[in-house]
């Protein structure tokens, strides 16, 4: 099931991007169908059951679904946009992350072309339920009512004619954990859908992941990436949850943009919820092309979890850029502290392109997509065997490699087709060649191409 498939425009004024954003969702894209409820009724659980992915976190605790996730399903020859929505909340002493949530629901109702209505058939109708009927209601779009965990046969038979009070025609007992009741769903979303816009889907030319530690701006700049809020932005720490995907067009390029969840040391993460986070950041690694490491510049360092946040996409052969934000608030003194700890880890950033940016004045934003197909045309060039095997040997010729008094030599070396920059090694001992001697290969090859932020994988193999 393929990602989201939203358009934006560059170029163009915020509100009349919000505006072409609106119109080209209506027009362009598949129906949007909603998940919508109160908190911890199995909204995320249903999502991931009809999804057939584990995209939304699932935990046992009010509002951790947020942002709004998206995703593709095909059912009975027909596609639909079925969108995982944060929780209703009704709470006097709701925080401001709260409020916007709710509004980020509210908006997307008229985008709407059926709402699927999720109430708790375990522990009965509520106030909030009703309040949120109202509001359904209110919209006008056809709303089915879903009676989540229909596993709870008692709960069921006792809280069933409750929920018929709220008036809806179409009501459904499903179980997003047992799967009850999906099929009957989906061919009664698949009934009550308009047919969408004929249109090709395009995939992305790039997978982009948004990665780093808590509140360095990773959600504002996945906003201003893509020109529209999709991320909600807050002072407050950890308010991003799930990986938040969505694209844009960069020069006729399709770009699938990610953002993460702030990852954290290991050793100060001791709630679950967050591990559930950390593992979904990490994920998006994994699934990316490239991976953009933010850093907070006004902070005066680089941290250690930020190196290895970048030694981890390295390990996962991605490439690789660089964000120093908050330029706007470096001063002379945090300026000189943190040129002293780019200098320190030289040996791994001279490899990696960096782009100092603001968000808050969006200093330099426009070079980052520029730089990201810069980065793809390098990983993606041709080399020249003849040329490369000369280099190579050449360069090994004032350095000869050792393993314990024996010396290894490098027969022939030829580039592979690869995703990233390939080449065989025809060596005579190849389990000897290990990191370092790897290594002195690697750095010969970067001083003569243009590597950079680009992962090399080298491969090893007997001359015989």
């Amino acid at each position: 099931m393929s990602k989201t498939n939203h358009r934006s425009f560059h170029g163009t004024h915020p509100s009349i991007v919000k505006s072409a954003f609106n119109i080209m969702s209506t027009l362009l894209s598949p129906p949007k169908v909603l998940l919508v409820g109160r908190t911890n009724v199995g909204k995320s659980t249903l999502f991931n059951r009809l999804t057939q992915q584990k995209l939304s976190i699932v935990f046992e605790r009010e509002g951790v679904t947020r942002d709004y996730l998206q995703e593709l399903i095909s059912w009975d020859s027909k596609t639909f946009a079925l969108i995982d929505t944060g929780g209703f909340s009704f709470a006097k002493n709701q925080d401001d992350i709260g409020k916007r949530v709710q509004e980020k629901v509210v908006e997307l109702l008229s985008y709407a072309s059926l709402i699927l209505f999720v109430c708790d058939g375990k522990n009965g109708l509520t106030q909030e339920d009703i309040k949120i009927a109202q509001i359904l209601r209110r919209s006008n779009k056809p709303v089915f009512l879903l009676i989540n965990k229909a596993d709870n046969m008692h709960g069921m038979e006792e809280h069933m004619p409750e929920f018929y009070k709220l008036g809806f025609e179409t009501v459904i007992p499903v179980s997003g954990i047992h799967g009850i009741g999906i099929a009957t769903l989906l061919n009664g979303i698949v009934e009550a859908i308009p047919l969408p816009v004929e249109h090709e889907e395009k995939a992305p030319s790039y997978n982009v992941a948004l990665i780093g530690r808590p509140n360095v701006g990773k959600s504002s700049l996945m906003n201003l990436l893509i020109e529209h809020e999709r991320s909600i932005v807050s002072p407050i720490a950890g308010t991003t949850r799930e990986a938040i995907s969505d694209t844009t067009y960069y020069c006729n390029d399709l770009i699938q943009v990610t953002d993460t969840a702030g990852v954290r040391r290991s050793r100060n993460v001791d709630d679950d919820l967050e591990q559930l986070m950390v593992k979904s950041s990490l994920q998006a690694v994994r699934e990316a092309n490239l991976v953009l490491i933010m850093v907070d510049a006004s902070e005066g360092k680089i941290a250690d979890q930020e190196l290895k946040l970048l030694f981890y996409a390295y390990e996962q052969q991605k490439m690789v850029v660089v964000i120093f934000n908050k330029i706007d608030l470096l001063n002379e003194y945090t300026n000189s502290t943190l040129e002293q700890s780019i200098a320190e880890y030289e040996f791994i950033l001279k490899k990696i392109p960096q782009i100092w940016i603001s968000c808050l004045t969006h200093r330099n934003v426009g070079k980052i997509f520029a730089e990201i197909q810069n980065v793809w045309q390098r990983c993606n060039q041709k080399f020249n065997p003849v040329e490369v095997d000369e280099i190579v040997k050449n360069g090994l010729a004032s350095m000869h490699l050792y393993h314990t008094g024996q010396e290894l030599k490098l027969k022939k070396i030829r580039p592979l087709e690869g995703r990233i920059p390939t080449f065989l090694l025809k060596v005579n001992h190849p389990e000897w060649f290990g990191p370092s001697q790897l290594s002195c290969i690697e750095n010969i090859l970067r001083k003569h191409y243009d590597l950079k932020g680009c992962p090399i994988h080298l491969v090893t193999a007997g001359d015989k």
